[in-house]
């Protein structure tokens, strides 16, 4: 049978030989192969254009390309709208992806970092704040824009358990489980669409009734118009 040599995923042996055991055909070039590794018996699919003749005992690469690695499976994740900050976004996936693999701890850690690094971009986000550097400290941060008034009160306070329930999964001895990561990534997308989606969409309302005459623009409210 044709075969492979690759370091193995699945044991961490390097330059082993990987027999295949079957293929899916992509298009008259591309397959995707079942490799089984000889060091340990277990099976990791590669995509590629082999030597097509899988039954002769040959490297399938010869002469032809195959990935380097393994097809690897992501679990699917929300998607936030891209009114969120790229970055925040991508903190998120991260933390998203932490939890559906079970990985609890990580997962609220990395949900904090979303809602700390968020909330640092609704500074630079927010007309208001532009001349306003933020505090250090995430609690501090949320407390400030409280009491500035940009942000209101259960909204505040919707942070401020978020932030906790994410040093709880950074710092406290006790296990961080599933059920509370769960409760805290729904947190975080309702704190992420209250600061940045819904404020989002009001903006974009609001300048389509002004576009079509609706509604008058500030300009003209602070002018004296009705």
């Amino acid at each position: 049978m044709g075969y492979l040599i690759r370091d193995c995923l699945r044991c961490g042996t390097s330059h082993v030989q990987m027999q295949i055991k079957g293929h899916a055909t992509i298009d008259k070039l591309n397959f995707e192969m079942f490799m089984v590794c000889n060091s340990c018996g277990r099976s990791s699919i590669y995509q590629g254009q082999p030597q097509q003749n899988f039954s002769d005992d040959r490297n399938l690469e010869d002469g032809r390309s195959i990935h380097n690695t393994p097809v690897q499976i992501y679990p699917k994740t929300p998607v936030l709208r891209e009114d969120i900050p790229e970055r925040t976004r991508n903190l998120f996936k991260q933390a998203a992806t932490c939890l559906r693999y079970g990985l609890s701890e990580p997962a609220g850690a990395m949900f904090r970092k979303t809602i700390d690094v968020g909330t640092k971009e609704f500074y630079s986000n927010d007309a208001r704040l532009k001349d306003k550097q933020p505090a250090n400290a995430l609690r501090s941060r949320l407390k400030a824009l409280g009491d500035m008034k940009i942000l209101d009160a259960d909204i505040v306070e919707l942070a401020d358990i978020a932030a906790l329930d994410g040093n709880d999964a950074t710092h406290d001895e006790d296990p961080y489980t599933t059920i509370e990561a769960e409760a805290l990534e729904e947190l975080t997308i309702d704190l992420l669409d209250r600061l940045f989606v819904r404020p989002a969409t009001i903006a974009r309302v609001r300048a389509k009734q002004i576009a079509s005459g609706l509604r008058k623009s500030d300009v003209d409210t602070e002018g004296g118009g009705v």
